[in-house]
This record gives C-alpha cells, sequence and structure tokens, in this order.
C-alpha cells in the first residue's frame, strides 16, 4: 500500500516537474519567439524601405532622362504623363520618408529629400516652359538638369540610408542569435527533464491514441450512417409530398365542387376558406421539396421561349381577388426598351415574383404594388439581363433584418407577435432561384415607408413564339357521353372526388384501389381511357402500366395522377409507359384537358390523315406542348424513343427472318407504345393502326412486309429521328 502510494506521489512528482518544465520552457521560448518576430519584422520593414527606394531611384532616373530631352520641341512628349510621373515620384519620397523615419534619427535621410525637391522643382520647371513652348528657358532649365543631375545625388544618399538600415538589421540579427543561444542552453537542460516525465506519461499517451481511434471508427459509422440518411431524403420528400398531396387533392376537389353548388353568402365565405386554406398549404409545401431540390443541387433552369408581358397579366389575374380585398394599387410596367419575348424558365420566374408580390401584398395595408421591368447592358449578343422591382408601401424591414432575410427559416415578426403566416423559406428560395438564373436579389427599405426588392435574371434571345399554353381556368365544356374511364386509386376519397367530378361530364366511371385490381378490370372489359394513381399498395402504377404495355399490349391511353412532383417525375412516367400526367391537387380545368386530348373521340371525330403525305400532325406541336415546350426534357425524351426504335427495329428483322409473325405482333405493340407521346393523331400511330402482319405467307414475304413498315415509320417519323 505505501508502495503504491510512494509511485503514486512519484508520478505526482514527475508530472508538477514536467508542468514546470513546460512554464519555464515556454516562458523563455516566448521570448526568443518575441525577439525573433521583432527582428523578422524589421527585416521585412527594411526589404520593403530598400525596395521602395530602388523604385524611387529608377523613377528619378527615368524622369531625369525624360526630361532631358524636353528641349526638342518636335518630339511628342505627353505632358499629362510627365506630370502624373512627377506627382507619383514626390508622393513615392514622402512615404518613403515617413517610413525611414520612424526608425529614429537616420543619416543622410534630409540630404536624400533635399536632392528629391531639388529635382521636383527643376522638373515641374521644365514642364511649365515646355507647356508655355518658352524654348530658351526650356533649354536652360535642361542644361541645369542635365549638369546638376540630381537622379545621382537621390541615388548617392538612397544608397547610404540603404547601407544605414541595413547595419542596423545586422546588429539587431546579432542580438537575436545570441539570446537565441542563451536561450538554448537553457532548453536543453529542461528538454532532459521533460523527457523524463514524458517517459512516465507514454502508456497514458498511448491509452489516449487508442480511445481516439476507437472514436474515429465510431465517427466513420455515424458518417455512413449520415449518407444513408441523405440517401433517403429524396425517397422521404417523396412519400411526404404523397401524403399531403394526396388529402389536399380531397380538401381543394371538394371545396370546388361544393363551391358549384347551390350556397348562401355565408356557406360560399366557408367553402373559399377553405379552398385558400389549402391552396395556401400546398404553397408551403411547395416550398419545402423546391428548398430540397435547391440544397441537393438538383434545380434544373429549363429554356423555353415565353412572353413576358403575357406571364405579368397572368400575376395581375393571380392577385386581384387580394388586391381587392385589401383596397390597394396594384401596377406594373415593362421598359419600352425590353424585349417582349425572351427564352429561359417562365415557372421559376413567376415564382420569384409571386413570392415577392405576396410578400409585398401581405406587410401592406394601405397604397399599393408596383413592378417594373428594365434591361441592362450586356456583353454577349444572344442574351439579356433584364432588372425586376418590387416595390410596396408597407411596413418596411429594419435594417438589423435586411441582411437576414434572405437566410432560410428567417422571418421579419417574432413568433409571440406574428401576424402573417409563412415558413421563412420563400426569400431563401427566391434568392437561390435568382442565382440559378444568372442574378442576384438585393432590398432597400425604410421601416413606416416600405420596401423595393430589386433581381437580375439573364435570358436568352428567343428566335421562336413561345407554346401557347391553355391556362383557362374557367369551367371546361365537354360531354363523354359513351365513354368509360378506368380510374385507379387507393384513397377512398379521392376515388369519390374524381367520380363525382366527372359525372357532371357524362363520362363513365369504374374504380380500381390498387394495380392488381387494375390489371383484372382492364383485362376483362376494355376502357377508353385510364387515369392512375403513382404510389399504391401491392402494386404501385409504374409497375401497372409497365404490365400492361408490355404484356398485356394494351395501348389505352393512360393518364398517371401523381403526387410526386421532383424534377425526374416527368421523364419516369413516359419511360414507364403512360401517355401523360398531372400532378396532385387536381385542377378540374387540368384533368379535362387532358382528357380531352386523349379521348379516343379526338382521333376518332377528326379526320383521318393521310399516310402518303398530307398528315395533320406530322411534326412535335403535340409533343412539344405535352411536355410544355421544355427542350430539354424534350431532347432527351426523343434521344429515348431513337434509341428504342433502332433496338424494335433490329428486333422486328430478326423475328421477320425467323418467321415468328406472333413476336412481330408484340413488337409492334411495344412499337406503339415508344411513339404514344407524340400524340393520337401522329402518322407514325396510324399508320400502326393500319398495318397488320398477316400469319399465312411464307418467311420471304413476311420479310418485305416487316421491311415495308420499317421503312414506312422511317419516312414518317423523321421529325423525331432527324430532330
Amino acid at each position: 500500500m505505501q508502495k503504491r502510494n510512494y509511485n503514486y506521489f512519484l508520478l505526482i512528482f514527475f508530472a508538477f516537474l514536467l508542468v514546470v518544465s513546460i512554464i519555464f520552457t515556454q516562458t523563455l521560448t516566448d521570448k526568443a519567439t518575441q525577439a525573433l518576430q521583432k527582428g523578422n519584422v524589421e527585416a521585412v520593414e527594411t526589404f520593403k524601405t530598400n525596395n521602395e527606394m530602388q523604385h524611387l531611384v529608377n523613377l528619378s532616373f527615368t524622369l531625369q532622362s525624360r526630361l532631358s530631352q524636353m528641349s526638342n520641341m518636335d518630339r511628342v512628349v505627353p505632358l499629362d504623363v510627365l506630370s502624373d510621373s512627377l506627382t507619383l515620384f514626390g508622393y513615392n519620397a514622402n512615404v518613403l520618408n515617413d517610413a525611414v523615419a520612424r526608425k529614429g534619427n537616420v543619416p543622410n535621410l534630409k540630404r536624400l529629400m533635399d536632392a528629391v525637391n531639388i529635382q521636383l522643382n527643376i522638373s515641374y520647371a521644365i514642364l511649365d516652359a515646355r507647356q508655355q513652348v518658352n524654348v530658351p528657358l526650356l533649354d536652360s532649365l535642361t542644361k541645369v538638369l542635365t549638369k546638376t543631375k540630381p537622379a545621382e545625388n537621390v541615388y548617392h544618399y538612397g544608397v547610404l540610408v540603404e547601407k544605414f538600415l541595413e547595419n542596423q538589421l545586422q546588429k539587431t540579427l546579432v542580438t537575436n542569435s545570441a539570446h537565441a543561444s542563451q536561450l538554448s542552453g537553457y532548453n536543453r537542460v529542461l528538454s532532459i527533464a521533460a523527457i523524463v516525465a514524458v517517459l512516465i506519461f507514454t502508456t497514458i499517451i498511448v491509452i489516449r491514441q487508442w480511445q481516439q481511434l476507437v472514436l474515429i471508427k465510431e465517427l466513420r459509422v455515424a458518417r455512413e450512417a449520415a449518407v444513408k440518411s441523405r440517401n433517403a431524403k429524396d425517397e422521404f420528400l417523396a412519400n411526404m409530398s404523397h401524403e399531403l398531396r394526396t388529402p389536399l387533392n380531397s380538401l381543394i376537389g371538394f371545396g370546388n365542387l361544393l363551391s358549384d353548388t347551390p350556397l348562401d353568402r355565408d356557406q360560399k365565405e366557408y367553402t373559399n376558406t377553405i379552398i385558400s386554406n389549402g391552396y395556401n398549404l400546398l404553397h408551403i409545401v411547395n416550398d419545402i421539396l423546391d428548398f430540397s431540390s435547391i440544397e441537393a443541387g438538383k434545380l434544373r433552369i429549363k429554356r423555353i421561349p415565353f412572353n413576358l408581358p403575357q406571364l405579368f397579366e397572368d400575376l395581375k389575374r393571380m392577385f386581384s381577388a387580394i388586391v381587392n380585398e385589401k383596397k390597394l394599387s396594384y401596377h406594373w410596367d415593362i421598359d419600352p426598351q425590353t424585349p417582349q419575348l425572351i427564352k429561359g424558365d417562365p415557372e421559376r420566374l413567376k415564382q420569384v415574383l409571386v413570392n415577392l408580390i405576396n410578400n409585398a401584398i401581405k406587410f401592406t395595408s394601405y397604397g399599393g404594388v408596383h413592378i417594373h421591368v428594365g434591361v441592362l447592358p450586356e456583353e454577349g449578343e444572344e442574351v439579356h439581363r433584364l432588372i425586376f422591382s418590387v416595390k410596396d408601401t408597407g411596413e418596411g424591414i429594419p435594417k438589423e433584418k435586411a441582411d437576414l432575410i434572405f437566410e432560410r427559416f428567417e422571418q421579419l415578426e417574432q413568433m409571440a407577435t406574428r401576424q402573417h403566416g409563412g415558413t421563412g423559406l420563400g426569400l431563401s428560395i427566391v434568392k437561390s432561384l435568382v442565382e440559378s438564373m444568372g442574378g442576384s436579389v438585393s432590398v432597400n427599405s425604410e421601416v413606416g415607408l416600405g420596401s423595393k426588392f430589386t433581381f437580375t435574371a439573364i435570358f436568352e434571345k428567343a428566335m421562336e413564339a413561345p407554346v401557347a399554353a391553355s391556362r383557362n381556368t374557367s369551367k371546361p365544356s365537354a360531354d363523354f357521353a359513351g365513354y368509360t374511364a378506368l380510374v385507379v386509386e387507393d384513397n377512398a376519397a379521392n376515388r369519390v372526388l374524381l367520380k363525382h367530378l366527372l359525372k357532371k361530364y357524362n363520362l363513365q366511371i369504374e374504380l380500381a384501389e390498387n394495380g392488381l385490381e387494375a390489371l383484372e378490370r382492364i383485362q376483362a372489359k376494355h376502357y377508353d381511357l385510364v387515369l392512375m394513381d403513382i404510389q399504391m399498395p401491392h402494386m404501385n402504377g409504374y409497375k401497372a402500366i409497365s404490365i400492361i404495355r408490355e404484356e398485356l399490349h394494351i395501348n389505352t391511353p393512360a393518364i398517371a395522377m401523381t403526387a410526386y412532383v421532383m424534377e425526374n417525375e416527368v421523364k419516369r412516367c413516359f419511360a414507364a409507359g403512360f401517355n401523360d400526367y398531372i400532378s396532385k391537387p387536381i385542377e378540374e380545368p387540368d384533368i379535362i384537358g387532358k382528357i380531352i386530348k386523349w379521348m379516343p373521340a379526338r382521333a376518332e371525330n377528326a379526320s383521318q390523315p393521310a399516310i402518303a403525305g398530307t398528315s395533320v400532325e406530322n411534326d412535335l406541336d403535340f409533343f412539344r406542348e405535352l411536355v410544355g415546350g421544355d427542350e430539354a426534357i424534350m431532347n432527351e425524351l426523343l434521344g429515348e424513343i431513337r434509341k428504342q426504335w433502332v433496338y424494335d427495329k433490329e428486333a422486328l428483322r430478326i423475328a421477320a427472318k425467323a418467321g415468328d409473325v406472333s413476336e412481330m405482333g408484340r413488337i409492334l405493340h411495344r412499337v406503339k407504345s415508344t411513339f404514344s407521346a407524340l400524340g393520337p393523331n401522329h402518322p407514325v400511330l396510324q399508320l400502326l393502326k393500319k398495318r397488320t402482319i398477316a400469319a399465312a405467307g411464307d418467311d420471304g414475304e413476311i420479310s418485305k412486309i416487316c421491311e415495308e413498315i420499317i421503312g414506312d415509320i422511317d419516312q414518317f417519323g423523321k421529325a423525331v429521328f432527324l430532330s
């Protein structure tokens, strides 16, 4: 026990000795370091002074050489340049004088400055004589300059000053070296004691190192878990979007249905409140999804032509109700030099403006909102840099908040005193969207007077008219009597909503709750249209449509009803076999417009296109409208169609060579699905409807028919293959 205590106190003693040694060593080291730093600073200042002295001497000789030639009146001499050089010469001399004077009494410094002043006086006199064209005086002064040679004096005294400074630096370095040698002896003695103490603590250090390795391993495991969590983020957001948009679809849809029924004033107000708050919640969901896309770097800016005044007219209609309700003024104007037709992402631009205008109206109680658009000069010939401003007469923003409002989750109001809603993501999304469009955003505001948000964005010059997009929000008129649609939706409320909504248009509806039930129904009965949800139990929409196209060879038009609004959802829907898609919550005009586009009545009632040449739809207008004019998506999907057709064409020839008529029929069904995105009246689809391959005939005849079909598809699909 006593031995243990002895070892314990010995350990404490060595620990104490180590601490004292370290403190003493550190003190001595600090002194040496301070002396070294002082010497280094002095060395650096000396080197800088010498460098500046060299520049001063060089400038002195340059000026003396140039001014000595001023007597030649025929020589073109830029007097303003010489005057600027003299000014710089005098300024540098004064700066150098101040820097050297701080080192104390430096010999020859005054003589150096006197030489500089003499050169300046003579030089300025020469410039005045030259400017006044006083040839005799000019000749006299240049001779004085040549004779006195002030630059040599500047050089001479400059060298003396440099030598003095170097001698001072050398003394400092010698002193520091002596101190360093003395401290080095102390450090050697103390190092021995420190080594002994360090050996005692080696075991402790090893244990600590082992613990650190364990911690690193745990951190690595935690990092892998974080990566998995980040990878699961997209799936979570997709599920969240589905789970939120599905009830929102019912909430908004039934609210719209209810608003079409006879209601008294109070009931109408309640209904409008339900619908309005449903859209508010939808806006919050969209903000969260947009913010997530921005954080993940998945935000994509489209490049499609659009009409700028039309976009502002849409915004005016959008805010007309709330502006009238708050009795505010609303004005917008576009600078006459601003192009009306530009190429960019109208939806993202509108999203930025909606956020800014909505905030302006929200925080404005009287007065109004004014939106202005102008154009800024831009070096590139193919782009326009536009500047947008949204000005209001609202509450204004405190200066301490102005730099924070573009940060995520930042709001002007404290939680306990909030009068306005919001997630605090709107302006953060605005900033990210504007930067994605090549611009920047700023705010200028005064409390009580209002705010002005300004942002810039780069757009391309549009060489073609924008695709006309029907945005009519009025109730569409259509009659689908005699037609039957299969609605596949796992949510009971949404099934009831679609049933009642489509009943108004005399469309016969049959319901299925999941993909498996949909497959049973579609095999048992012909439907004119399929409306199918994506996320369903037992079998999702992607799997169901894939089986319908690839295994059952059924080409009934199918529209995906998706609550997923991530960027790649459109491509995935088309790749799976859907003809079109609509996002939830479903708007009545949108879904009726989609049904009108794909209902067989459209193809049957239209004049049949002539396969020989004059087709009603032999271009990509239908497809361009389908993807909203987004050229990037068009090119990507057309590329996939081309790849699939190359594969199917080869498969057709192999089947024809083998005489397998059944396999050729299955391939042609697949070809119909491949080209279905081009529209039901496209010549390729009309051709596939008419051409069939009979089971009779020899292999040569079948191969001949196969080549004819391939040739016709290549001919009528050249708009796809050459795009």
